[in-house]
C-alpha cells in the first residue's frame, strides 16, 4: 500500500466514477482498476460496490477511507515539517535577535559565544542589553520574543522565599554553568595564606566593585560571616579598568574562575582566597512561545563555549 494508493482511494470516493478519477490524477482507468483490486486483496474487503449508475462504497470502504485520508494528512504534514527543517539547516540564519544580559554574563559566558555567533551567523542582527536578573526576567514576560542570561547565588536555590526569582511558570529555564566568584587579593600585599582566607582581615582592605546592586550583594553574601564589608576603593562597569585595578595592586576584587582561565596576568598577579561564592548561570526564554531561530542557535553556541570552557 502506497501514499499514491491512498490518495487515488480518496478521490475515487469523491468522485464516484472510475472515468474521472483517471482524468482527474492522470492514470489509466486499467491501471486505477488494478490499484482497487490490488488495495481489497490486502486489505481483504470490498472497497467499493459497481453498478451502471458507477460505484459506491462499502461500509469497510468509508472505514477505509476515513483512515486513508487520516494518513495522508499526517504524511502531508511530515513532508512539510521535514521540508522546513531542511530549509532552515541549508538557508542562513537571519534576523534580530535581542539579549538582556547581566553584568557577571557579559564578563565570563558571553565573551566566547559572542565569537563564535558572529563567525557563524554573520546576518544576524544581536542587540545585547545589560540588565539585572530580575529586570531580565520582567523584560521576557512583556515581549517572549526576547531571550535573557542571568545568574543568581546557587544559596538562592535551597532558599523558598526566592523561589520565585528562578521558577516562574511563564518562563522556561536551562542551566548552563555554576561558576566560582574567587576573593583575589594582589600579590604585592604580600598577606599571608591565614590573612587571604580570613573575612576579618579583608574586610580591612579596599576593594574594586562592579557598580551593580547584584555585585554590591554578592559581596554581602561572601562576608556575611562578620556581617561588615570591605571598604569601597573604586566603583565601576568598565571591565578593563576593573582587571587593572587588581593587577596594579590597588585593591582586591571578585574574579570568577572563567575570568581567571581567560586573563593570564590576572591569575598571576593574584592569590585565590578561600572565600568565594558560586553564581549559577541560567539561559531563560518564553514558556509560551516557541525561541527564534537565530535565540536557539545563540544558546547553541553558549552550550559550545561553555562545554569548552570547562574541558
Amino acid at each position: 500500500m502506497r501514499i499514491s494508493d491512498l490518495k487515488l482511494l480518496i478521490e475515487l470516493s469523491h468522485s464516484k466514477s472510475i472515468t474521472l478519477t483517471a482524468e482527474n490524477m492522470h492514470i489509466s482507468q486499467q491501471g486505477l482498476s488494478q490499484m482497487i483490486t490490488r488495495l481489497e486483496q490486502e486489505l481483504n474487503v470490498i472497497l467499493f460496490r459497481r453498478s451502471r449508475h458507477g460505484i459506491t462504497l462499502t461500509e469497510a470502504g468509508q472505514k477505509t477511507v476515513l483512515t486513508a485520508k487520516e494518513i495522508v494528512a499526517k504524511y502531508d504534514g511530515l513532508r512539510a515539517e521535514l521540508e522546513l527543517l531542511s530549509r532552515q539547516k541549508n538557508s542562513p540564519v537571519e534576523g534580530d535577535l535581542t539579549l538582556f544580559h547581566s553584568h557577571n554574563s557579559g564578563t565570563t559566558v558571553l565573551p566566547k559565544a559572542l565569537k563564535l555567533f558572529k563567525a557563524r551567523y554573520p546576518n544576524v542582527n544581536l542587540t545585547l542589553k545589560e540588565s539585572s536578573p530580575i529586570e531580565t526576567i520582567a523584560r521576557i514576560k512583556d515581549d517572549p520574543a526576547v531571550v535573557g542570561l542571568i545568574n543568581f547565588p546557587a544559596a538562592y536555590y535551597l532558599d523558598p522565599e526566592k523561589r520565585i526569582l528562578y521558577s516562574c511558570p511563564d518562563l522556561a529555564y536551562k542551566e548552563l554553568l555554576r561558576d566560582d566568584l574567587i576573593v583575589c587579593v594582589p600579590k604585592i600585599w604580600s598577606l599571608s595564606k591565614e590573612q587571604i582566607n580570613s573575612a576579618q582581615e579583608l574586610v580591612k582592605r579596599s576593594m574594586v566593585c562592579f557598580d551593580t546592586e547584584q555585585y554590591a550583594e554578592i559581596i554581602s553574601l561572601i562576608f556575611q560571616e562578620i556581617n561588615q564589608s570591605p571598604k569601597v576603593f573604586l566603583k565601576t562597569l568598565n571591565n578593563e579598568l576593573f582587571r587593572q585595578t587588581i593587577i596594579d595592586g590597588l585593591a582586591m576584587g571578585l574574579v570568577s574562575t572563567l575570568e581567571l582561565s581567560d586573563c593570564r596576568s590576572l591569575k598571576e598577579c593574584t592569590l585565590q582566597s578561600e572565600l568565594r561564592l558560586k553564581l549559577v548561570f541560567t539561559w531563560v526564554s518564553s514558556a509560551n512561545y516557541s525561541m527564534s531561530i537565530p535565540a536557539q542557535k545563540f544558546l547553541e553556541c553558549l552550550e559550545l563555549s561553555v562545554n569548552t570552557s570547562n574541558e
